[in-house]
């Protein structure tokens, strides 16, 4: 009954966790994904049905065998299946709860949003946090050219704010700051400890 209910309740997650599969295959899929129940639910629900596997496994063995060892190697074997499944989900969440940057495609595809922009020397860098699966706060680092008066700035800050709301809508809020590429390298020296 236990592998019924688990069965199904895993069939219902490989359904939704499938359409990502596909593309990016199981580990990168599950690596990648910022939605938690999405990535929880089957690695738990597969870690369900081999423990009870390995339940019947040894217990079968221990009763077929007049051997209590296999009951409690099998005990073993489930523990160790737990904590790893324990583990792997443990890192995942906690890159979410203490912010995990957003994917690097989007990263890049927001910086090429800002070199195109009329006015702008170079986008120094940015910085991500994925909020929710589909909300991301971006803050942008951008030296504008030395000839742009403040209102000239301010157009090409709305610019480039309408064109990445408009290519991604899961950027939420962004926020856009006017420094030099060496003003910007040496907050990150002091930082960070290096100028990279």
């Amino acid at each position: 009954m236990s592998f019924v209910f688990e069965g199904i309740s895993w069939l219902f997650a490989w359904r939704r966790f499938r359409s990502e599969t596909l593309r990016l295959g199981w580990y990168e899929a599950f690596v990648r994904s910022k939605d938690p129940p999405a990535f929880m639910v089957l690695p738990e629900d597969s870690a369900a049905l081999i423990g009870i596997v390995i339940a019947v496994a040894a217990t079968a063995a221990a009763a077929l065998f007049a051997q209590p060892v296999w009951d409690g190697i099998g005990s073993i074997l489930i523990g160790i299946l737990l904590g790893i499944t324990s583990i792997g989900l443990a890192r995942e969440s906690k890159s979410l709860l203490i912010g995990e940057p957003a994917h690097s495609d989007l990263s890049r595809s927001i910086l090429d949003i800002a070199r195109r922009s009329p006015g702008v020397l170079r986008a120094n860098g940015l910085l991500t946090v994925q909020l929710s699966p589909a909300e991301v706060v971006a803050a942008l680092s951008v030296e504008f050219a030395d000839d742009k008066r403040a209102d000239d700035i301010e157009q090409c800050v709305i610019s480039i704010e309408t064109e990445i709301r408009r290519q991604h809508p899961s950027v939420a809020a962004l926020f856009i700051k006017p420094q030099t590429n060496a003003r910007y390298h040496a907050v990150r020296a002091r930082r960070w400890g290096t100028g990279a």
